[in-house]
């Protein structure tokens, strides 16, 4: 498969994984026992797999691993970082203030990659990423 389909592909599972994140923040705070059913569970852990996979696939065709690029290292740390303020947003937490805290975490650790695979760089701009969203 070429880089650019496996580019697609990585894009396309990040961009579900956040709208998917975001539907269950909400359902977290308005119906939980949404977020434990079965079919959400498989669902969430079956594209973090996909987009997992087509990243080892990008990092091994581009031959960019984190300890020769710093930015794959950032943000295979903010990915970690997710992941458990994911759960503490999701599953972890009962009281609102806690539940909030871990929310907002999570969602700037998403900020931060998205900043850093834009931007390439461990400290992104996040004037250059807006620029290479919008072009403006």
């Amino acid at each position: 498969m070429s880089y650019y389909w496996i580019r697609q592909l990585h894009l396309a599972t990040v961009i579900f994984t956040i709208a998917f994140f975001c539907l269950r923040l909400s359902w977290a705070w308005l119906r939980p026992a949404l977020v434990e059913r079965r079919g959400v569970r498989i669902l969430s852990a079956s594209n973090d797999t996909l987009l997992l996979v087509a990243g080892i696939t990008l990092m091994v065709m581009t031959h960019q691993y984190p300890w020769q690029a710093p930015w794959i290292a950032a943000k295979l740390g903010a990915l970690l970082l997710y992941i458990l303020f994911g759960y503490l947003a999701l599953h972890g937490v009962k009281s609102t203030s806690s539940r909030a805290v871990w929310s907002l975490s999570a969602l700037a650790s998403i900020g931060y990659m998205l900043g850093v695979a834009l931007s390439r760089s461990p400290m992104p701009d996040f004037m250059l990423a807006w620029e290479r969203i919008f072009g403006e």
